[in-house]
């Protein structure tokens, strides 16, 4: 099966947690896995300093071309991303289509008047924006989803006592994914594809800091037709990423 992983990692880790330190160590561990291709952050984006650990990540995984990038992100408040205009386009101009936000972490909001802004830039280009549930309130979710409507909002760390919340949110936007790293819900997937279709879920280990098994075997043993496990185990990703436009469309 072609696994396309929505969510991993690499980078060091401050506490005594696994951690793969390299590119060359996450493909290692890939190669085993059989996953093909993966969308990857830097640990020190949650830990440390995003703008510092997205340049380390480009570094990184330059010449692996099984790794893509995925960049953290902050507020433009402070000035440490730049502006708006230069942020999209050095992401553009380092084919990056994909970002993560930490809010609890560095300590801010995803409302309006926080991260306005950047929300309207990335959803103007239809990016692919990764966010754990742990990481912020799902009012704030749902706040998200309904302003910009362009995002590919791809939920990460949620599990059986998040279905509820889930649910309603895939019913009401259109815009709002789930990856599979900690999708731990008894026969889960097949309820979202019985009423969402197949459209709506991602392959997604959350590599290093989960385990990929759990994973690997929901997208395996899944009771689906092939059409829509291939388009969880690597088909919608690549078609979210795809539709990102790294530059602005003209007037």
């Amino acid at each position: 099966m072609y696994l396309f992983d929505a969510n991993c990692a690499v980078g060091p880790w401050p506490t005594d947690r696994p951690a793969y330190e390299t590119a060359d160590e996450l493909s290692s561990v890939m190669e085993r896995l059989g996953i093909e291709r993966a969308l990857v952050s830097h640990t020190l984006g949650q830990t440390y300093d995003p703008p510092q650990a997205n340049q380390i990540l480009m570094d990184e995984i330059a010449g692996h071309e099984r790794l893509l990038p995925c960049w953290t992100l902050l507020p433009l408040s402070c000035g440490e991303m730049g502006t708006l205009e230069t942020l999209l386009e050095r992401m553009a101009g380092s084919g990056v289509r994909a970002v993560r936000f930490y809010p609890r972490d560095h300590q801010y909001e995803l409302d309006e008047w926080q991260c306005g802004e950047l929300l309207d830039g990335l959803s103007e280009r239809r990016y692919v924006v990764l966010l754990d549930v742990d990481q912020t309130n799902w009012g704030e979710i749902e706040r998200v989803c309904r302003t910009y409507p362009g995002l590919s909002l791809v939920l990460t760390q949620t599990g059986y006592r998040q279905m509820r919340r889930l649910m309603a949110l895939m019913a009401r936007y259109p815009n709002v994914y789930c990856d599979l790293s900690a999708f731990c819900v008894f026969l889960g997937v097949e309820e979202v594809l019985e009423r969402f279709g197949s459209r709506r879920l991602l392959f997604g280990t959350g590599l290093p800091l989960r385990d990929p098994g759990g994973p690997i075997a929901r997208v395996s043993y899944v009771r689906a037709a092939e059409a829509d496990v291939k388009a969880i185990a690597h088909g919608t990703l690549e078609w979210m990423l795809g539709r990102v436009r790294l530059q602005k469309e003209s007037a």
